[in-house]
């Protein structure tokens, strides 16, 4: 029975608890500060906002659903359901439609009792339900049946988190169920039941016609993820719409996972990553168009993670935003996570965390953001930019923030080349000004030595006034490496309101790319020099001329691979086009230590069309597909195409054909067409066909994805 049980439980493993009951909520940040908004709640799970200072709390073992304004808890309830609440059974999740309040929806998923009055255990529940409600401006209303999940046996691993995406569509997260069918990767096991995976539904309750198994119909359709033990925490990535999730582990390995569609979480054949499971993946129960990856973090001692947020916001200063929190419920601790480059990982400063694996306190220490939360359910940023945590135990609500200290100023980072960006943020302005101003200067310089400046619309043109906020500061090329600093003066005037820490400039740091053209699927050659702080987190970005620091189309490190190495000041890496890349104008950018500050950028290159195709999309093992390709510049008589399962290396080929349409070479044929036959023996699933030049391993062009079947 996994850690998280003490959530819910009333005997002698809760004891283990208690103590953090009593301990001051902290965080390490001496900048901020941690305050309560409310007490006095029964057991809360979870918490939405309906409007500024206005939000709901659910009660998870009396049904309840509380409204808090303004920091005072309203008497009564604005709805009260009829709930099991045997283990972790009980009033698990709330959703807010996107366009609340036009829309005014409200999404409730709980364990409803089969006797109308609250039970616990017995007689069994009626299942865990989604119910979709109507809010009248003071209560729930007029509820209509979303989704019907199953309950038992249980009565732990109910999931419960709903979330709606970016996407407008609603997240749902059930369980186990301690269940042993194919959901938990047995694929010998009962059939799919509803059990350890994410929905994904419309919000009237249908069925996506893009969800990642639609195509098989059935329950399938339904599900956006599998092979999930259990979970209390699902985020989307405000900067890309990417959903993470955290999963609790038995006694060891929980989990925070990336979750992209048919993403299969492994369990119950693996909890952490594969390379610490003796099985592999191999026995994991295969849905077509499914696909195992490892957790981006694991802690080897279970903690019970529960909520996770992205801090969409500055409240808490520049230095956080967009970084992901995570709660948990074992030790009441807050976690902060802070993205890589690609945002598809974390960065982190601990060596031993290289394996992503917290193996020991040494190691968890640097992530521990926040203490004495006394058993962490929930995490919100609030319309007003707080982070809000709420606390079973204490039965309380806290925000953290800013201190409201005076003004301040950070920028980052602390070492950059001439010509590059930095990131000024600042907060606690008391009187903004429309005409508040960051300038740059030498350390001591007097206040009216100023090199170069914007005003806090982060232009030379006044805006409105902006008690905190960020900007970019492009420092100008001409400037002389050495030692500066920013600050912030008050309303067109010379009255320093704030200093930033002092940062380094350096020489000019160089990046150029050859060739000057190169087919889709092709290398490109890119080479770099004068990084004057590198780093082991660099990155080479693929971007379109002018896109944004974040619109990266595909990305290495300094390494040559998406694995971090050893910084490298300069050096050169093959950088492999993708085979579907459109024909246009790019260029690659350098950019800092899994950040988006820009060192350098190539000169233009142009991407050509080399084309490939497969039919029919769907096959039988030893069946033959028709492969058709176009525009190659350079044909070769050794050029060939590849059989592969996506995202494999280059060298993983299965079987493999010259464009002869045979394994002798013929003549080069810069477009053409052959019949590829399938083996016989090749397991089900998804693949795809490349087309690589000359007996090499240079990717020309990836064909669309096909599907084979038994």
């Amino acid at each position: 029975m996994m850690k998280l049980t003490t959530l819910f439980c009333v005997s002698i493993i809760c004891l283990s608890v208690i103590p953090s009951i009593c301990r001051a909520q902290t965080v390490r940040d001496p900048g901020l500060q941690v305050q309560q908004v409310v007490s006095g709640l029964n057991s809360p799970t979870a918490m939405a906002f309906i409007g500024q200072n206005d939000f709901l709390v659910l009660q998870k073992n009396d049904g309840r659903v509380r409204r808090v304004i303004g920091g005072v808890l309203q008497s009564g309830e604005v709805l009260d359901v009829a709930v099991d609440n045997s283990s972790e059974r009980g009033l698990l999740g709330i959703a807010v439609h996107p366009a609340f309040p036009g829309t005014p929806h409200v999404y409730l998923y709980y364990t409803e009792s089969s006797t109308g009055s609250d039970t616990s255990g017995s007689p069994a529940p009626l299942g865990n339900r989604v119910y979709r409600f109507i809010w009248n401006g003071s209560a729930l209303v007029s509820p209509s049946l979303f989704a019907s999940l199953p309950a038992t046996p249980g009565p732990n691993h109910n999931g419960g988190t709903i979330s709606f995406g970016p996407d407008g569509k609603l997240y749902v997260v059930i369980g186990d169920l301690n269940r042993d069918g194919q959901l938990q990767n047995y694929p010998a096991g009962p059939v799919p039941d509803d059990t350890s995976v994410i929905l994904r539904l419309n919000d009237d309750g249908s069925v996506p016609g893009d969800n990642p198994f639609s195509a098989q119909g059935g329950t399938l359709a339904k599900y956006y993820a599998y092979g999930i033990r259990n979970s209390f925490g699902l985020a989307f990535d405000p900067v890309n719409g990417r959903l993470w999730m955290t999963e609790n582990g038995p006694n060891f390995f929980d989990e925070i996972n990336l979750v992209a569609p048919g993403f299969n979480s492994g369990w119950e054949k693996i909890m952490g990553p594969d390379a610490r499971d003796p099985q592999g993946i191999g026995d994991l129960f295969q849905i077509a168009g499914s696909h195992y990856r490892d957790p981006e973090f694991s802690w080897l001692d279970t903690v019970g993670p529960t909520a996770m947020v992205f801090l969409n916001s500055l409240q808490l200063g520049g230095q956080y935003q967009n970084d992901a929190f995570v709660g948990d419920i074992n030790n009441g601790n807050l976690y902060r996570f802070r993205l890589n480059a690609a945002r598809d990982g974390f960065a982190f400063v601990n060596s031993g965390l290289a394996d992503r694996v917290a193996d020991n306190a040494g190691e968890l220490d640097e992530l521990i953001f926040g203490t004495g939360f006394a058993g962490i359910t929930d995490l919100k940023v609030g319309p007003d930019g707080r982070l809000y945590v709420v606390s079973y135990f204490q039965g309380r609500v806290f925000a953290i923030s800013g201190t409201g200290a005076g003004a301040n100023l950070g920028v980052s980072p602390t070492s950059i080349p001439v010509g590059g960006t930095l990131t000024a943020t600042w907060g606690g302005i008391a009187t903004p000004s429309s005409t508040d101003w960051i300038g740059l200067f030498v350390p001591g310089a007097g206040a009216t030595a100023f090199i170069d400046w914007i005003y806090v619309s982060c232009s030379k043109t006044r805006g409105s006034p902006v008690a905190s906020g960020s900007c970019p500061f492009v420092l100008p090329g001409t400037l002389t490496p050495g030692t500066y600093e920013l600050r912030l003066l008050a309303s067109n005037g010379f009255t320093t309101l704030a200093t930033s820490p002092q940062f380094a400039v350096t020489g000019a740091t160089s990046l150029s790319v050859s060739p000057t053209s190169a087919p889709a699927g092709g290398t490109l050659t890119a080479s770099w020099s004068g990084i004057a702080a590198p780093s082991a987190t660099d990155w080479i970005g693929l971007f379109v001329p002018g896109a944004a620091s974040t619109a990266f189309i595909d990305w290495i490190y300094v390494s040559c691979s998406k694995t971090a190495g050893s910084p490298a000041a300069s050096g050169a890496c093959s950088f492999v086009l993708s085979g579907t890349l459109a024909p246009s104008t790019y260029e690659l950018r350098l950019l800092a230590n899994n950040g988006y500050t820009t060192l350098a950028t190539s000169s233009p290159f142009t991407v050509t069309a080399t084309r490939l195709s497969v039919s029919p999309t769907s096959s039988s093992a030893g069946g033959t597909l028709t492969a058709s390709w176009s525009s190659i510049e350079a044909p070769s008589p050794t050029d060939w195409i590849g059989l592969f399962v996506p995202e494999a290396g280059p060298t993983a080929y299965i079987e493999w054909i010259y464009v002869s349409c045979s394994k002798t070479a013929g003549s080069p044929a810069a477009s053409g067409a052959c019949s590829f036959v399938l083996p016989g023996t090749l397991a089900s699933g998804t693949y795809e066909l490349r087309l690589l030049a000359n007996n090499g391993f240079t990717q020309l062009a990836v064909s669309n994805a096909f599907t084979v079947t038994p």
